[in-house]
């Protein structure tokens, strides 16, 4: 092998990345970082989003997050893995604060669910901002527009990496290479052979999303990496398809109903608030037609007083003085659309309208039923915006251990192989919100930490993802 290889090549300079790059420097490690974005685009997903952590406190999570975070999967997330977060996270949180980041409680746009949420001020970017020149001054090297595409393998043990970039194939010898990647939603072959049916109508929530083409996590399985989460899911959110904003987010569609292209309703809007609900009715709508829906909604919306923290799409809704105009305005069939308002609005009940909280302001004798924040719609004006299902990352990936490792299906490490961040497996069922960027700093920290092999205590018999 060529001599005076890298101790740490990172793959990938989003948050998991970078705080893997900077923790090996800070303990006198050679690190690269290769990224197959310009200098500009890079960061991944990290650079895109608002970064909400799902603490109480800057070094405290809710006593019940071990079990919440598990529970989101019922039961199938790895215990072990969530608990060895919570345990590295004050010393992870002292050092991002170290290097300049600072925190807020913030609301979110769930709004109607009361509890804030922990932001590092300036969401992902700020993190990116702080830790991209702190990598400079330690001596990081960076290689922009690289992509890599294998692993370099020496008597078992990764010995590198084959990558492509300005100047053709190349191979970097290194001791050990972490894998930081991201996930497989910008590659729409995969993604339909994954979940088994077309995945082209899904929108990136995201730029970076073309980027994460999954071919780190493919060259660890050609390496005998063994695989972790659900392969078949994805975290999806309900967005407006005519904004070119990330993350356009369509979060108010409990206060009126949801139909599709034929002018029917297909699911409770009302089954609880948004936090609970928005990715299951984010893939509801991905399994209608053309994978589009319409929130019809009347002036009830405004009476809903934080609505447009949950409307983080820049275009302006559809208006209508009357449902025949709003049905032309939409292309919806204005029979069909006026028909199921009215079954709609025949099934309401009285009682007292609490946008805040689930009211109980329910259907009679509807399908499907409407549980709470029934109103009848018939106040105009009429708005309308269209929603579509965004996919913001895969959760199937690598497995680990608690040291960050790559593992084999018989659980043993592939030597000099490390993961972190969403290119791991880990969520099944539904997202458990406020979790991937603070997993891939204190994960891909850890990474660092053992791959510039310091004196950290870890277990040579770790428990791995599953």
């Amino acid at each position: 092998m060529t001599e005076n290889p890298y101790d740490l090549v990172v793959v990938g300079s989003g948050i998991a990345g970078l705080s893997a790059a900077v923790t090996a420097a800070e303990q006198g490690a050679r690190v690269l970082v290769v990224d197959r974005s310009t200098e500009q685009e890079a960061g991944g997903n990290t650079r895109w989003t608002a970064a909400y952590f799902r603490l109480d406190d800057v070094y405290e999570p809710d006593p019940s997050f071990v079990d919440d975070v598990v529970g989101f999967s019922d039961g199938r997330t790895p215990t072990w893995y969530v608990e060895a977060l919570v345990e590295r996270l004050p010393e992870t949180m002292e050092w991002i604060q170290g290097h300049g980041v600072r925190f807020r409680r913030f609301p979110t746009y769930f709004i109607n669910s009361a509890r804030p949420r922990l932001q590092p001020i300036g969401g992902g970017e700020a993190l990116l901002a702080a830790l991209r020149p702190a990598a400079h001054d330690l001596g990081v090297e960076f290689r922009y527009s690289t992509t890599a595409e294998g692993l370099l393998s020496e008597g078992g043990s990764v010995a590198g990496l084959h990558v492509a970039g300005p100047d053709g194939p190349t191979v970097i010898p290194a001791r050990a290479v972490l894998i930081a990647s991201g996930g497989f939603e910008g590659d729409i072959a995969c993604l339909t052979g994954a979940f088994g049916r077309d995945a082209s109508t899904l929108l990136p929530i995201a730029p970076s999303v073309a980027g994460n083409r999954g071919e780190g996590i493919r060259m660890a399985l050609e390496a005998g990496a063994a695989r972790a989460g659900q392969w078949d899911s994805f975290h999806a959110e309900p967005v407006d398809p005519r904004s070119s904003d990330p993350e356009a987010l369509v979060m108010v569609f409990p206060y009126g109903i949801l139909v599709n292209r034929s002018g029917s309703r297909f699911l409770d809007e009302g089954r609880g608030t948004v936090d609970e609900t928005y990715e299951a009715t984010a893939r509801a709508i991905w399994a209608q037609e053309g994978g589009t829906a319409w929130f019809v909604t009347d002036a009830q919306l405004d009476r809903v007083d934080d609505r447009e923290r949950g409307l983080l799409t820049g275009v302006k809704p559809v208006r209508a003085d009357s449902l025949q105009e709003l049905a032309e305005a939409t292309g919806l069939p204005a029979t069909a659309l006026a028909d199921t308002v009215a079954a709609f609005n025949a099934a309401t009940t009285k009682g007292e309208f609490d946008w805040r909280k689930p009211d109980g302001l329910a259907t009679m004798h509807l399908d499907p039923p409407k549980s709470n924040w029934a109103l009848p719609l018939g106040e105009g004006p009429f708005r309308a915006w269209p929603v579509s299902c965004a996919i913001v990352f895969t959760f199937g990936g690598l497995a680990t251990d608690e040291r960050a490792r790559v593992v084999r299906e018989d659980r043993t490490p592939i030597p000099g192989l490390y993961a972190a961040g969403e290119c791991t497996g880990l969520y099944h069922g539904k997202y458990p919100g406020g979790t991937s960027v603070l997993r891939g700093m204190i994960f891909g920290r850890v990474a660092g930490l053992d791959a510039a092999r310091t004196e950290a205590a870890f277990s040579t018999t770790s428990p791995v993802t599953a």
